[in-house]
C-alpha cells in the first residue's frame, strides 16, 4: 500500500513539473538604463525641500551642481555629511551664485520628521530634497547610498562617486573648483 502511494505521488509530481515546464515562457529582454557617467547630461528634476519649498534643477542652469543621494539609515552617509557641510560652506562662500549642493534624501518612512531630526543633529545647512517615492533615484539608476554626482556648468556629469567621500580633502575642493574657471 505504501509503495502505491509513493508511486502515485511521484507520478503526480512529474505531471505537475511537466505542466509548469511547458508553461514557462522565454524571459523578456529588458533594457537596463546605464549608470550615468562622466560626459553624460545630468537628468533635471524637481523635488520638495525639507523646508517646504520646491527646487527645480532647470532653474540652476549654469551652476556647478553637487547632487548627493543619501538616507538617514545609512551609516556611511552620516560619516560623509559633516565633510559635505564643510565643502558647502567653503564653495558657497567663494562662489555663491555659481554653486549648489543638493542632498537628495531617499527615505520612505517617517519623512520629513526623521530627516529634520537628522539635519538638526548634524547642523546641515545645504538644501535637502525629499525623494520619498524614489522617482529621482530611479531616473539616476543609483546603485545605493551615498552616491554623488558633480555636474559642470554646461549640465554634464563631471564625476560620479559611489560610497562615502571625505569632501574635506583638498583634492576634492580643487577638483570642483576647477569647474568654476
Amino acid at each position: 500500500m505504501f509503495k502505491k502511494i509513493v508511486i502515485v505521488l511521484v507520478l503526480v509530481a512529474s505531471v505537475v513539473a511537466i505542466y509548469f515546464a511547458m508553461q514557462k515562457q522565454e524571459p523578456k529582454e529588458v533594457k537596463v538604463k546605464k549608470f550615468l557617467e562622466s560626459g553624460d547630461p545630468y537628468i533635471p528634476f524637481s523635488l520638495k525641500t525639507l523646508k517646504g519649498g520646491t527646487i527645480n534643477t532647470r532653474n540652476l542652469k549654469g551652476k556647478v551642481l553637487f547632487i548627493n543621494f543619501w538616507a538617514t539609515w545609512c551609516a556611511p552617509c552620516k560619516e560623509e555629511m559633516p565633510s559635505m557641510q564643510a565643502l558647502y560652506n567653503d564653495l558657497n562662500k567663494k562662489y555663491p551664485d555659481q554653486f549648489e549642493m543638493l542632498a537628495v534624501n531617499i527615505d520612505t518612512q517617517d519623512v520629513p520628521l526623521s530627516v529634520q531630526m537628522y539635519a538638526l543633529d548634524l547642523k546641515l545647512k545645504f538644501p535637502i530634497l525629499l525623494d520619498t517615492n524614489g522617482t529621482i533615484k530611479t531616473k539616476y539608476n543609483t546603485t545605493g547610498v551615498p552616491e554623488t554626482y558633480i555636474v559642470d556648468k554646461k549640465g554634464k556629469i563631471f564625476k560620479t562617486y559611489i560610497g562615502a567621500v571625505d569632501w574635506n580633502k583638498q583634492k576634492y575642493h580643487k577638483l570642483i573648483e576647477s569647474l568654476f574657471k
